[in-house]
């Protein structure tokens, strides 16, 4: 009997426990001054599939942005419009601002809203020249090519936005203005015209605020209970942060820079692995780079000029005149390869330009490894033979351009002047060292 009244009390007790309402949880990520790229999409992506696994009352997304790319602003406007689970945008901390593409993801939220002294705004799109200057230096306005384009665009986003206001319930023609005109509002001016929905001091208080609010999803009517919630934030995972790492613009400049060197590097020393490795791997995380952000076309076909002038200069004798135009190219290249100032509104644009150290510091440094180079191959070729000129003959190498009979060999880890002297021998042939006649060598063709 008295283990009958024990299990009926465990019973009673696991009974009571489960009729007490679980207390509620928040979801929330904090996005502090990111550009809305691919690799953002994805982690919020991520973030409402969690929350709605875990029946989470909302999804709250603390933002500040400058803006970003119109592909990736458009599938998160999709993804909150289609979220099951409630997602709540605020802009903040004080300050804070939705600038641009963050104009249409805080107004996507079910539930939007701003801190004191925050903006948002400005959404009006951008399209970048493939030139920003003209043949003769001055900053030119778009062709009649890109007007047509840019109303192409601008139309599409505005009725992009409208649609979102119309779905939330919002002020579809304050929306439509922030693309047109370019319209900024305050809080407290987004709060009046319907923009958004309320203000709020900080997370705490606006789940205080926004307690007991009915919100309509795909999957129907809620009511919030965020009082008392208890707060969990989603963070990037390695390889997200890897990723959103990778649209930093002095990062996609280094690392084509890096491209750049492992490939003269082989063609400097044939054979090597590391260099080629490098390259290739800093070549592919570029063009990934390169996907994320506005890149200009003349600023890498500039680098690339770069490049073509330090390789010249390991073939042809310029007494580093060469090398020097490949330094001038290579940080006009660095300051060219994203928009200028004037192609996109300021805030955006110091968030894709490239730091100036960088800029200059790399380049320079880049080019005084050159130099360097340059400097080593030619002391080398000057160098007296320490132990006679027998020491090079019978040595093979490779022909890197034609010899009819004069070209230049590589030999021992370094460029020489060689004739053949058993006929003509092409380039990418092996030779052998029959001879040495002060700086020149006397090649044939390997049998």
């Amino acid at each position: 009997m008295r283990k009958f009244a024990i299990v009926a009390v465990f019973v009673a007790s696991v009974a009571f426990l489960n009729a007490q309402p679980s207390q509620p949880h928040v979801c929330y990520v904090t996005l502090k001054d990111v550009v809305i790229n691919p690799s953002l999409k994805d982690f919020l992506q991520r973030a409402i599939e969690e929350a709605q696994g875990d029946n989470a009352e909302c999804l709250v997304v603390q933002i500040t942005t400058p803006g970003g790319m119109v592909d990736s602003m458009q599938e998160i406007v999709q993804l909150f419009l289609n979220s099951s689970v409630p997602i709540v945008t605020f802009v903040a901390p004080r300050g804070g601002n939705a600038d641009s593409a963050g104009t249409f993801i805080v107004m996507a939220g079910h539930i939007a809203a701003m801190a004191p002294a925050s903006r948002i705004g400005a959404a009006h799109p951008i399209i970048m020249p493939i030139a920003p200057t003209s043949p003769g230096g001055e900053e030119r306005g778009p062709s009649e090519s890109e007007r047509v384009m840019l109303e192409k665009v601008t139309n599409a986003v505005v009725g992009t936005i409208k649609a979102i206001a119309e779905e939330r319930e919002r002020n579809t023609k304050w929306a439509e203005k922030m693309v047109r005109e370019s319209a900024v509002l305050t809080a407290r001016e987004a709060v009046a015209q319907k923009v958004v929905d309320l203000m709020a001091e900080d997370i705490n208080d606006l789940l205080q605020k926004i307690d007991g609010r009915k919100v309509r999803t795909v999957a129907g009517l809620k009511t919030l209970r965020t009082k008392d919630a208890f707060l969990y934030e989603f963070r990037m995972t390695t390889k997200e942060k890897f990723l959103h790492f990778l649209s930093n613009p002095s990062v996609a400049y280094l690392l084509l820079l890096i491209a750049m060197l492992g490939f003269i590097m082989e063609i400097y020393n044939p054979g090597a692995i590391l260099p080629i490795t490098v390259g290739v791997i800093a070549f592919i995380l570029f063009l990934f780079s390169a996907a994320l952000l506005p890149v200009n076309v003349v600023g890498v076909l500039l680098i690339l000029a770069a490049a073509a002038f330090f390789i010249a200069e390991l073939f042809v004798t310029s007494h580093g005149i060469l090398a020097a135009f490949g330094v001038v190219a290579l940080l006009l290249g660095g300051y060219m390869l994203f928009p200028e100032p004037g192609a996109m509104p300021p805030n955006f644009y110091a968030y894709i330009k490239i730091a100036p150290g960088t800029l200059f510091g790399a380049g320079l440094i880049t080019g005084g490894l050159m130099v360097a180079a340059l400097v080593a191959i030619v002391r080398a070729q000057k160098r007296e033979p320490v132990v006679g000129q027998e020491w090079l003959v019978g040595q093979v190498g490779e022909a890197r351009t034609d010899l009819a009979p004069i070209g230049t060999v590589f030999v021992s880890g370094t460029w020489w002047t060689a004739e053949a002297v058993d006929g003509e021998i092409k380039a990418g042939e092996k030779v052998e060292v029959v001879a040495m006649e002060g700086l020149r060598l006397k090649v044939r063709k390997k049998p």
